[in-house]
């Protein structure tokens, strides 16, 4: 099992590493258009890496391994990586989610898709905020969470932990299905044949399976109350959180790297009609909204000013049409 997450882990960091650097690359040397989203990604890339690191460390005190044959020393030092690890989840949670809704806000300009991320983004750190506080002080003193030879110590029950990141769990898991479900119903409106929404939507579809790695883990909360073997039926959690996002960041990723492939000598010109997405875009014979038709917000998410809309326009394609009167701010 250590090899198994040490391997799962270490291959879903790698590549959200590339994807990352593959889509900031061409923000800020090839569209010249860095945002507020790509720095978020940016965030989110390094704690995301972090994370993994830590948990692949925690394979090496007991994670993996039957509770039986790790040492008590051991024991303590996997409690204080678990206790840490606890600590970053929901930070690392909200800046994946705050990257993939700002980047959503941002190609799709709205004023609905605006209010309803904003909102978003306000409960998600509402509720980070207050579920930091009892992961922190779960035990007092706090050294007492791996140390259990403090003396006169208190702890919440393992049954209060469980409650406690079942909720949170829940909480996340509805986020992620409403940030990935937000830009759908404008996808769906766009003026393009059906095959190129669906592809379009597909993209955005992949943060499903994270929601699917954040499900999957909510059945598994309770072998802190029920496992004699806690090192190593946690492992299956803790590949999950690592998976979940890991996604969370390639969604948010994908739908660029189609301009770096197209900005390679030789494929534009051959992808350009088989392309099932059409790059978003139209012919001139549609009407549709432009980048210096954007409100002013949106501008200031792009990493630019309203006379510079040019670079973003080989991202979003100059002319993703909408059914229905884009509202402005």
């Amino acid at each position: 099992m250590v090899y198994i997450v040490r391997g799962i882990i270490g291959a879903f960091g790698l590549l959200t590493l590339v994807v990352c650097c593959l889509r900031l690359y061409l923000r800020r040397f090839i569209l010249q258009a860095f945002g507020l989203d790509d720095y978020l990604v940016l965030l989110s890339l390094a704690m995301v890496l972090v994370f993994a690191a830590l948990s692949i460390i925690l394979t090496t005190y007991g994670i993996g391994f039957h509770q039986d044959t790790v040492p008590d020393a051991d024991m303590i030092m996997m409690e204080k990586y678990v206790y840490i690890l606890f600590c970053l989840y929901l930070w690392v949670a909200l800046a994946v989610k705050c990257s993939l809704t700002v980047f959503i806000m941002r190609v799709f300009p709205t004023k609905w898709v605006r209010r309803v991320g904003l909102g978003i983004m306000g409960l998600m750190a509402v509720v980070t905020i207050s579920g930091e506080l009892p992961l922190v002080f779960q035990c007092w003193p706090v050294r007492a969470t791996w140390d259990k030879t403090i003396p006169n110590y208190k702890c919440f029950s393992n049954t209060v932990l469980e409650n406690l990141q079942l909720y949170q769990a829940i909480l996340m898991l509805l986020f992620d299905v409403s940030i990935i479900s937000l830009p759908i119903p404008t996808i769906w409106n766009l003026q393009m044949p059906v095959q190129r929404r669906l592809f379009i939507i597909g993209l955005f579809c992949i943060g499903f399976v994270a929601c699917g790695a954040g499900l999957a883990r909510i059945p598994l909360l309770n072998f802190q109350v029920n496992s004699t073997d806690y090192t190593y039926v946690g492992a299956v959690p803790l590949i999950l959180m690592n998976v979940e996002y890991a996604l969370g960041l390639i969604t948010g990723s994908l739908p660029s790297l189609r301009v770096l492939l197209r900005s390679i000598p030789g494929l534009n010109s051959s992808n350009k009609n088989s392309d099932p997405s059409g790059g978003w875009e139209q012919g001139p014979s549609h009407s549709g909204y432009q980048l210096g038709s954007h409100p002013h917000w949106a501008h200031k998410l792009m990493g630019q000013k309203k006379g510079d809309a040019e670079s973003l326009d080989n991202e979003s394609q100059q002319r993703i049409v909408v059914t229905t009167i884009v509202e402005q701010s």
